[in-house]
């Protein structure tokens, strides 16, 4: 089957959860005997090799954070009509505009909901309409629909009217890295709680980094706050970078090893985010072993149950009590990292997301594909 996924900025992954997701999913189903291209945006992947796995593509877009997404679906689908594919997996409901295009052809379609991006801060009301839009015409469109969390599916299929498939992200076992490259911000030597993720309003390290400033030097016992993702590509970034104290360290966007050896050695994983599709970052938190804090919004619970410690999302109190309750005792940690890794790799694997997939692909190319 050759499958064309449209809508992610491409692969390889450096950031973004939908890029991973379609990464390690391309990985599995090019193993599984299908071809995969997956359409990239040069302002995304720059001139970073080809992927390992599965066919990059690279088509034009303008830039500019509301064209780029929707000039680049559109190139990417012109494409597709002319290349020709089995089916067109779009990601997210910004390219859900262009679904018509598809099925026009007669290409059977599957449309994937990483999130509720319509629900993000950081898109003004032209653009929040846009992805209202955009769900609807893939919910009504799509010959099947999938989506990374449970909560969300069921939203979803009770709005439409329509079965939406829970298609989880997965993880991988982790090798955890002795602390090697992280030794140039002397964090081989020094305690630290680590933040993982994009810098927009949703993701709440505003939050974080106020709760931190409000615990004491002994309730932090030698512990900085470690903030991995750009601070400085957006005025809430910024805003964040001038709440600094002089126990957080800012890093800037961090892949490969150096992430790996930032997830390995840390005390404690925090993900202060109050929307969320289903994390990657909690996942790749529990696969290192770590123990992990997060906001008892849906998307987590769904996914890691009772196996990590949760605060009341949105509550600077309540985060600043549970960091102080974690970060005193050693035994609480060790025991919920466990847990967490238990949780996350028994019931979360890319192999099985991509069997689960492949079924629904199935399902779309038996339909007839066309409007």
């Amino acid at each position: 089957m050759r499958i064309a996924m449209v809508g992610v900025r491409g692969i390889p992954a450096s950031v973004g959860g939908a890029e991973h997701a379609v990464e390690e999913l391309t990985r599995e189903l090019t193993a599984r005997g299908h071809e995969v291209i997956v359409y990239s945006r040069r302002t995304y992947v720059g001139d970073t090799p080809p992927p390992q796995v599965g066919r990059r593509i690279i088509t034009a877009g303008l830039a500019g954070k509301h064209l780029e997404t929707f000039t680049h679906t559109a190139t990417a689908l012109a494409d597709v009509l002319r290349r020709g594919a089995d089916v067109v997996h779009l990601h997210s409901p910004g390219p859900a505009l262009l679904i018509w295009l598809p099925k026009l052809a007669g290409i059977s379609t599957v449309l994937t909901i990483h999130a509720p991006d319509w629900e993000r801060q950081k898109w003004s009301p032209p653009a929040r309409w846009a992805l209202r839009w955009g769900l609807a015409c893939g919910m009504r469109l799509a010959d099947e629909v999938t989506a990374v969390s449970k909560g969300l599916a069921q939203e979803l299929s009770a709005r439409f009217g329509r079965q939406v498939h829970y298609v989880p992200n997965g993880i991988r076992p982790a090798q955890p890295l002795p602390p090697r490259a992280i030794a140039r911000w002397g964090l081989e030597r020094r305690p630290y709680v680590l933040t993982v993720g994009r810098v927009v309003p949703e993701k709440r390290l505003d939050l974080l980094l106020d709760a931190w400033a409000e615990l004491s030097a002994a309730d932090k016992a030698g512990a900085v706050l470690v903030v991995v993702g750009d601070v400085t590509a957006s005025p809430y970034g910024l805003a964040c970078r001038r709440r600094r104290g002089a126990d957080v360290e800012f890093l800037g966007n961090q892949t490969g090893d150096v992430l790996s050896e930032l997830y390995s050695n840390a005390e404690l994983v925090v993900l202060p985010s109050a929307l969320e599709g289903m994390s990657l970052v909690l996942l790749e938190a529990a696969a290192y072993g770590q123990c992990i804090l997060a906001a008892d919004i849906p998307a987590n619970l769904d996914i890691m149950g009772q196996s990590i410690v949760y605060f009341h999302s949105k509550d600077r109190l309540d985060l600043r009590r549970q960091l102080r309750l974690i970060l005193g005792d050693q035994e609480l940690r060790r025991s919920k990292s466990e847990s967490a890794t238990a949780q996350a790799l028994a019931s979360s694997t890319w192999s099985a997301a991509a069997e689960i997939l492949e079924r629904v692909y199935h399902r779309a190319v038996l339909q007839d594909g066309g409007l």
